[in-house]
């Protein structure tokens, strides 16, 4: 009959050495294929630039925001920027995928670097009474760093003209807005002032405050 003892510690340091290999052998081999695979994949670099976003100056109590949230704006904006003739003419300028010129189309070039680019939003802080979003990152994967990060400016530079176009839109929106609302109060104001007068001349010498002057009269 076999006894049965509880483990101590010395028993588990025992079991140890005996499956050490076990547990070397595979970090060991799996180390070596990693160092082995990364020799053979291509360096890739990432560029990435943060974008902030400025509150309104008006507030949306006074004037309601034309044009959607940021949300709405940046999703806007980003359909613009990664379009086919945007990524076509950053592809032109950095002449990029020279090796692959007479094997691919312009479209696969075009999907080829929308993949690797990515812009995605700046969540507030927690416990903050912030509205919207703070901002956006432009992440930009490349063979090479410097072609990298001239992408990423250049991608920038595109959002921020971008995002200067469509401020104007909207500040120009904003101010047919306000003078289409300031015309119509001065319409009513108007007709009110019409309406007061005409009930003046219909009621003249029997208003309330023409009391006090026919009484004098009557004296």
């Amino acid at each position: 009959m076999i006894g049965q003892h509880e483990l101590t510690i010395e028993d588990y340091k025992t079991i140890l050495r005996r499956r050490m290999w076990l547990l070397i052998i595979p970090a060991a081999v799996f180390a070596v294929s990693a160092y082995g695979v990364s020799l053979f994949l291509p360096a890739r670099y990432k560029s990435e630039t943060v974008v902030l976003v400025e509150a309104p100056a008006v507030s949306s109590d006074l004037v309601k925001p034309i044009g959607g949230d940021t949300n709405q704006r940046l999703a806007t904006m980003r359909e613009e920027i990664l379009s086919r003739t945007r990524l076509q003419q950053i592809i032109e300028k950095f002449k990029l995928y020279r090796e692959d010129r007479g094997k691919r189309s312009m479209e696969e070039w075009v999907g080829r670097l929308r993949s690797s680019i990515d812009v995605s939003a700046v969540r507030p802080m927690d416990r903050t009474n912030a509205n919207g979003l703070p901002g956006f990152t432009i992440d930009v994967m490349a063979g090479q760093p410097h072609l990298a990060q001239e992408i990423c400016s250049e991608i920038t530079s595109m959002f921020l003209q971008q995002n200067v176009i469509v401020t104007e839109r909207k500040a120009d929106d904003q101010t047919e807005f306000i003078n289409r609302q300031l015309q119509e109060a001065k319409g009513k104001l108007d007709d009110q002032d019409a309406r007061l007068a005409d009930f003046q001349r219909h009621y003249m010498g029997a208003l309330p405050d023409e009391a006090q002057t026919n009484y004098s009269l009557l004296t």
